[in-house]
């Protein structure tokens, strides 16, 4: 999408999916090192193997990795204005070698005092390949509505 929904475009009955994502394995090691999740359960292959037959990947990387399909799909470009809040609940690991997908359906909307924007509630399964729930959560985004006008236009 070369840009996002309006407010207006949220509505019953609204889904998307996304494409599919790797979990890879030098993800999962850069994802550790760059955030300081240095504990064995994702530093020492060994107790890695023993403990959870293989990497896993830290939670909060998949759920970054699951936003991260929701921009690159683009339904908030150009669209979106911040995000408020989001509320994963961490159902299934995700190991190395898997792909997630994000799964979006619309849950609720309303303005809100300034007509050029509202909010909108969507909730998420985070899939992997298997088809199993990785990460469930609702995601609540500021998203600007058609009365939204843009600074270039504004100058004009």
């Amino acid at each position: 999408m070369d840009e996002g929904l309006y407010f207006e475009e949220y509505g019953e009955g609204w889904t998307h999916e996304t494409r599919p994502a790797p979990i890879t394995d030098e993800g999962i090691r850069a994802f550790v090192a760059l955030h300081g999740f240095n504990t064995p359960t994702y530093t020492d292959p060994k107790y890695m193997k023993m403990s959870y037959g293989g990497r896993m990947a830290p939670g909060l990387m998949v759920l970054c990795a699951a936003e991260g399909l929701v921009l690159d799909a683009g339904l908030t470009r150009r669209r979106g204005i911040f995000l408020v809040e989001l509320t994963p609940k961490f159902k299934k690991p995700v190991y190395a070698g898997d792909s997630v997908l994000n799964r979006i359906r619309f849950k609720s909307k309303r303005l809100t005092s300034k007509p050029d924007r509202g909010i909108v509630v969507t909730e998420h399964e985070v899939l992997t390949q298997k088809g199993e729930l990785a990460i469930a959560y609702d995601a609540v985004r500021m998203i600007r509505t058609r009365e939204f006008i843009e600074a270039e236009a504004q100058a004009d």
